[in-house]
């Protein structure tokens, strides 16, 4: 059979052809296989898997006994694997139907899937009801973009408010915000892993695979009794609300050892939405809040001048009918007393009588005396947030500095100093450092050492004085049937423009049983509306706690059958 040309160049112009049709494909093949192959497959790597870090589980924290303030459980955070940004904003649109997301999340979501993000968070830890909701709309999903869950931990606080201001709180990658959750960190988070999620050819997680497993947190105890906590927090609100105060704050205290049995302080906060909550309710007061302690000042003063042997409880100072001036300033009283025996001056809280103690004890002896009660310094209650306090060195004292420091002004504390401040007559002379860190995981902190503050002698005589102001002195509202208590009623007025419309700080500190300690408590209620005395405020409050806690703790007092505690 003959082949004409025409055929021949036919065939020879499909076989050249077919010809660079193959060797593109082998160019192709190569550039693929060989020259571009890591990019390939990184990018293969890319739509297949995702690389999160992993937030480990923070250890948890328990009270005194057990009780759990803090604990992390396990809970669904929903995010979108945007292959398509029409499909995304749809199914976004769907979402944001079924669960409550603030306006400026829903803008930034959306945003982000058309900018082409390819992974986006929806939301972190979600609740039971929301997963639900998220999970049908999951599985009725039919679009190229994915809706899916990865497993994280949510911290939660079984106690609700109860002990906030001792706890802080944790942001949504589980560190630590405010309170023990942020001082201890570093303990109680452990340490983070990585995880890799596979996607299948349809987007679907199919697997999660760990890098590097996340190390969990360790566990940590709390010197604190969550019943104490939980009903002194519940007195110190009725007490804040019946006065129509600013604040308020309490600190109930072990005075063998120091231990904070409660620390408390109103307003509160729910610590699972810290993030949310106002700076002045997440401000713990016991630590932070800066005022003139008043009259129970006074106890610092008296202890110095006992323990100095400047004069013996029954000598009399002149107290000049109720106004003593002093260079262009003067102190008054009221209601005025012409004399008073140095026991009767702290019983009937004479600031005349104070400043004359004060004049007798001298500048030198008085600094002295209030440095070794360890005012002007922090405690290190590892706690964030603690202030110092302010306390002139004496070369800035001026000519009225020792006569108003024997009444509480010229200094500022915080509510934890003045409680460690009763707590030494309490202790029986020693300071000792208040602590609210128990144990780590079976590790004691070394606790510091106790220091000899007041003689045997000293402490005797202040008991007995400080019995004294609750029987007969100003916080005769503290008495109760059967019960010693020694304590210190204390009233200091905030300076403000308007002289006529002063703003006060009532407080009250003591402990009981007086012969036999083992409550040490100061309670002070900042701008109380109407009544504003010590003894008309905060004496009632410290009474309505100690009925609480001498039932709790089971200290009964000799009841004569009129007395009746209720709880």
């Amino acid at each position: 059979m003959k082949v004409n040309s025409s055929e021949r160049n036919r065939v020879f112009f499909l076989f050249i052809i077919f010809s660079l049709w193959v060797l593109f494909i082998c160019v192709s093949l190569v550039r693929i296989q060989v020259f571009n192959y890591s990019k390939n497959v990184s990018k293969v790597r890319a739509q297949s898997n995702r690389i999160f870090s992993m937030n480990p589980k923070r250890g948890t924290i328990y009270d005194r006994k057990g009780e759990v303030l803090a604990i992390s459980v396990k809970a669904k955070s929903a995010f979108l694997s945007n292959k398509s940004s029409v499909h995304s904003l749809a199914l976004f649109k769907s979402i944001r139907r079924r669960i409550r997301l603030p306006y400026n999340k829903i803008k930034d979501i959306e945003q982000r899937i058309r900018r082409g993000d390819k992974f986006i968070w929806i939301k972190r830890k979600l609740s039971e009801q929301e997963y639900g909701r998220l999970y049908k709309i999951k599985e009725s999903n039919r679009s190229q973009s994915v809706l899916d869950f990865i497993e994280e931990y949510k911290r939660v606080y079984p106690q609700n408010v109860t002990a906030c201001h001792i706890l802080g709180g944790v942001g949504v990658d589980e560190q630590g915000l405010y309170g023990i959750e942020y001082a201890m960190d570093s303990t109680i988070r452990g340490r983070g892993g990585k995880a890799r999620v596979l996607l299948d050819a349809r987007r679907k997680v199919f697997n999660l695979e760990y890098i590097t497993e996340p190390v969990p947190g360790k566990d940590i105890y709390l010197t604190i009794d969550s019943s104490i906590q939980f009903f002194v927090e519940r007195e110190l609100k009725k007490a804040v609300e019946k006065y129509r105060a600013k604040s308020g704050a309490v600190v109930v205290m072990d005075p063998r050892d120091g231990a904070v049995l409660a620390m408390a302080g109103y307003p509160t906060y729910r610590p699972d939405r810290v993030q949310y909550a106002p700076y002045q309710s997440i401000k713990n007061r016991a630590i932070s809040f800066l005022y003139h302690p008043g009259s129970t000042f006074k106890i610092v003063l008296a202890s110095i001048a006992l323990e100095r042997n400047i004069c013996s409880p029954q000598h009399e100072f002149y107290c000049y009918n109720g106004i003593y001036k002093i260079r262009d300033q003067q102190i008054t009283d009221d209601p005025p007393y012409q004399k008073l025996s140095f026991e009767g001056i702290i019983i009937h809280s004479s600031n005349i009588g104070a400043a004359k103690i004060a004049e007798r004890l001298g500048k030198t002896r008085y600094y002295e005396g209030i440095r070794k009660f360890g005012f002007g310094k922090k405690i290190g209650i590892r706690l964030p947030g603690e202030e110092r306090g302010i306390f002139k060195p004496l070369s800035k004292w001026t000519g009225v500095s020792l006569q108003f420091l024997a009444y509480g002004y010229e200094i500022a504390v915080t509510p934890l100093q003045m409680a460690r401040a009763f707590n030494v007559i309490a202790s029986g002379g020693y300071i000792i450092q208040p602590y609210i860190l128990k144990k780590i995981e079976g590790i004691y902190p070394k606790k510091k050492r106790r220091v000899k503050l007041l003689s045997p002698g000293t402490v005797h005589r202040m008991s007995d004085i400080m019995t004294e102001v609750v029987n007969t002195g100003t916080g005769k509202r503290t008495r109760i049937n059967g019960i010693h208590i020694a304590g210190k009623t204390g009233t200091s007025k905030r300076i403000t423009k308007n002289k006529n419309k002063g703003k006060y700080v009532p407080s009250f500190g003591g402990f009981f049983p007086a012969e036999n300690p083992r409550v040490t408590m100061f309670v002070v209620i900042d701008e109380p509306r109407g009544q504003h005395y010590g003894g008309d405020v905060a004496a009632p409050l410290f009474k309505s706690i100690a009925e609480k806690l001498l039932i709790y703790l089971k200290i009964f007092p000799n009841s004569n059958g009129k007395s009746e505690i209720r709880i």
